[in-house]
């Protein structure tokens, strides 16, 4: 079978395992819209946020971000892409269950002399199964090499309706994929030499990075969120964050989650047209807590500077263009023409389910 020859390692593993173990396997050829798996939201968690203090400003405030005086400082750039199948049903004594793949990369990129570079040692993908693991042999599946999750973690099994199922199984792949980012974002924190003019910006919120460092300390690294489901201010504050025009950041304040404290944290707005959706060009900034907290105004205007120098040019056609930085686009294209082609993984299984069924029949 000349396809494959185009599959992954692991992908080819998987087929030598259902074409050995046909029985219950039902591949799905055509996915409904009631299958599809969403990737879930980006962040979630935090219900309140302490305000931090600003030299000359004692409330909080919506203020034009000054002109940089330098060109942007952020020198290193991670993002990563995720992608979620539902490959085939599996009929186990626990009834007819779904198996999901997960393709999971993460990089980071490197600007020298005004080009990005990838950084082959930041650079790393997994695939693997996403079920509902009290209902299959484990062992099963790792005598065959292949990498599996419990897709419903400390759920029920009894108790999950196969919709939730494929849900858990999408939230699932992106925890692995936000550890894989955290991993490599850990791994070039600690590469850096002191004195180091680095700086690494983060698609996303750093806060579980800032949780997993062994030492507190300020280290170079900016986050940037470009989902605003969570809500962090009080609704008078967040009004004004909507209202703001372009070039603008809010007052920097502090999430807070379960009790604890880990960054600094800010609105800006990118970009605006008339018309927008009021989160149009918004993100959220997220950076450590500061030692010296009397610089906090200068620290945020600047690194408000270097984002918005980094908007141009624009990430078109990609829909999410007002929000989604240049670097982050480049990192999410180069992740996706590495990662396997849907196309060929679903020839190859479907010839897998052909011969399941004539084995059943047999």
């Amino acid at each position: 079978m000349r396809i494959f020859h185009f599959m992954t390692e692991f992908l080819q593993r998987l087929v030598r395992f259902l074409r050995e173990n046909p029985e219950g396997v039902q591949v799905v050829r055509r996915v409904s819209s009631e299958d599809t798996i969403e990737p879930p939201e980006e962040e979630g968690g935090f219900s309140s946020a302490m305000l931090v203090h600003e030299a000359d400003r004692r409330e909080f405030g919506v203020f034009p971000v000054p002109p940089a005086n330098e060109p942007t400082q952020f020198t290193h750039f991670i993002d990563g892409v995720q992608h979620s199948h539902l490959l085939y049903y599996q009929q186990t004594p626990k009834g007819l269950l779904p198996v999901v793949y997960g393709y999971v990369a993460a990089m980071v990129l490197e600007r020298r002399e005004r080009e990005l570079h990838p950084v082959p040692a930041l650079t790393q993908a997994e695939e693997a199964l996403f079920l509902p693991l009290k209902a299959f042999d484990a062992e099963g599946f790792k005598r065959a090499g292949l990498t599996v999750y419990d897709s419903l973690e400390n759920r029920e099994l009894e108790k999950t309706s196969f919709n939730t199922m494929l849900v858990r199984a999408g939230a699932t792949v992106a925890r692995v994929r936000d550890h894989l980012e955290r991993k490599l974002a850990l791994q070039w924190i600690d590469q850096q030499t002191p004195g180091s003019t680095n700086w690494l910006l983060v698609d996303g919120s750093i806060a579980d990075l800032m949780s997993a460092l062994e030492r507190r300390k300020l280290v170079q690294v900016v986050g940037v969120s470009k989902s605003h489901r969570t809500s962090y201010l009080e609704i008078n504050w967040m009004l004004q964050v909507l209202n703001m025009p372009a070039g603008y950041r809010s007052s920097v304040f502090r999430p807070v989650r379960q009790g604890q404290s880990e960054v600094y944290s800010w609105y800006l707005r990118l970009r605006w047209q008339q018309g927008a959706s009021p989160t149009y060009g918004l993100v959220r900034v997220e950076t450590p807590v500061l030692t010296s907290p009397d610089d906090t105004r200068e620290w945020a205007d600047c690194i408000s500077a270097w984002l918005l120098q980094e908007t141009r040019p624009l990430s078109l056609p990609d829909p999410r263009y007002d929000r989604l930085l240049y670097p982050f686009r480049m990192c999410e294209q180069h992740l996706r023409s590495r990662a396997p082609s849907e196309a060929v993984m679903r020839t190859a299984l479907e010839r897998v389910g052909e011969r399941a069924l004539t084995l059943s029949t047999a």
